[in-house]
């Protein structure tokens, strides 16, 4: 693999950089650029330790506890000690988080259909659009019997008019 090919997100590193430094002070691009190639070379060298110890363990997953491992293993048992904190903290908050798929929508808990809230989401006027149109659907019926005798006094055009604007 080429060095060129892993590298980390430069904004992200120099945002980092900046908010770790204070105020008066600024870092060379030259320096920014060791920063990174440093942090993809910290990363690829855990991730292959983290790599060795899960095919030690048969596995072929890399979970947290081989990342803890390989931090302990380089020498950054402090490091080690707070990724252990910081993911048990994770897993504590995903426990009390309500899962996605059990999770209903404001509209499913009121009990509404599916039509209801199609048209809730959009909005009154929506709603309004929708009432409009059902009242001349609704009255077809009445308008038919309506039309035949107009029509044959004033004409077909004059007729569908007035019926179509009410």
């Amino acid at each position: 693999m080429e060095e060129s090919d892993v590298s980390l997100p430069k904004a992200t590193i120099i945002k980092m950089v900046k908010e770790m430094l204070p105020a008066d002070m600024r870092c060379a691009t030259e320096c920014m650029d060791m920063l990174m190639d440093c942090c993809t070379e910290f990363i690829q060298l855990l991730s292959s330790e983290a790599n060795d110890l899960a095919g030690k363990d048969n596995k072929s997953t890399i979970t947290p506890v081989h990342v803890e491992r390989a931090l302990d293993q380089l020498g950054f048992e402090e490091w080690a000690r707070d990724v252990k904190q910081h993911h048990e903290e994770y897993k504590k908050d995903q426990k009390e988080a309500p899962k996605l798929a059990n999770r209903k929508t404001k509209a499913e808990i009121e009990g509404l259909t599916e039509d209801e809230q199609v048209r809730a989401a959009a909005g009154p006027a929506a709603a309004m659009r929708s009432v409009a149109a059902v009242r001349p659907v609704a009255a077809a019926a009445g308008a038919a019997a309506a039309v035949r005798p107009v029509a044959a006094a004033a004409g077909a055009a004059a007729a569908v008019r007035p019926v179509a604007a009410a």
